[in-house]
């Protein structure tokens, strides 16, 4: 994010001002760091090369660039945890060098009712998987904050490391944006008969 210089409020590369939602869906205050700026220290680590240390609420916090995770920043923290974070950010992985394995096809394997079993290229999609997400939450009336519990999202993380789980109030968009399109089919196809 960068900082409206007349406002001071976030803004995306685009000029747009942006909001940040915390768990509960209220805004933080949000502000960037700038080299130019004459009262911070200058950032010497390279972690700063693919992270945003930003005053989050009054606290310092390093935002990776790649998967926008927001991690402390504080001077006593250092950046050894910065620097692992880096080395394991799948989303970073997939977009440098670093991660030739990760742009490799993976392989589906099926089982025909008749017994046979076949193979087929597998190309994860993340707006497909996103959609399912919130397909399973309606049709098992599971809660919208499943989303959110740890052992759910570590569960999604060993079946498919690629798949960026979204937060409750995402999901509820989607849920509601999908209900939305289905109803106005329904009215269409109901004045059709």
């Amino acid at each position: 994010y960068f900082q409206h210089m007349d406002t001071g409020t976030p803004m995306d590369e685009d000029g747009d001002h942006v909001s940040i939602l915390d768990d509960e869906g209220e805004e933080d205050e949000a502000e960037e760091v700038h080299p130019h700026q004459p009262s911070s220290r200058k950032l010497t680590s390279k972690v700063w090369l693919d992270m945003k240390k930003m005053k989050i609420n009054g606290e310092w916090k390093a935002k990776c660039n790649w998967c926008h995770k927001t991690l402390t920043a504080g001077s006593g923290n250092g950046t050894k945890h910065l620097k692992l974070h880096l080395q394991s950010c799948t989303l970073r992985k997939l977009k440098t060098n670093d991660g030739k394995n990760l742009h490799q096809a993976s392989l589906k394997v099926m089982a025909e009712n008749d017994g046979k079993v076949s193979m087929e290229s597998y190309t994860f999609n993340q707006e497909y998987a996103r959609a399912e997400l919130g397909n399973m939450l309606v049709l098992h009336d599971y809660p919208l904050s499943m989303v959110d519990h740890v052992g759910f999202r570590r569960f999604v993380a060993a079946l498919q490391p690629l798949f960026k789980p979204h937060t409750r109030n995402t999901i509820r968009t989607d849920v509601v944006e999908r209900y939305d399109i289905e109803k106005k089919k329904a009215i269409e196809y109901m004045s059709m008969v």
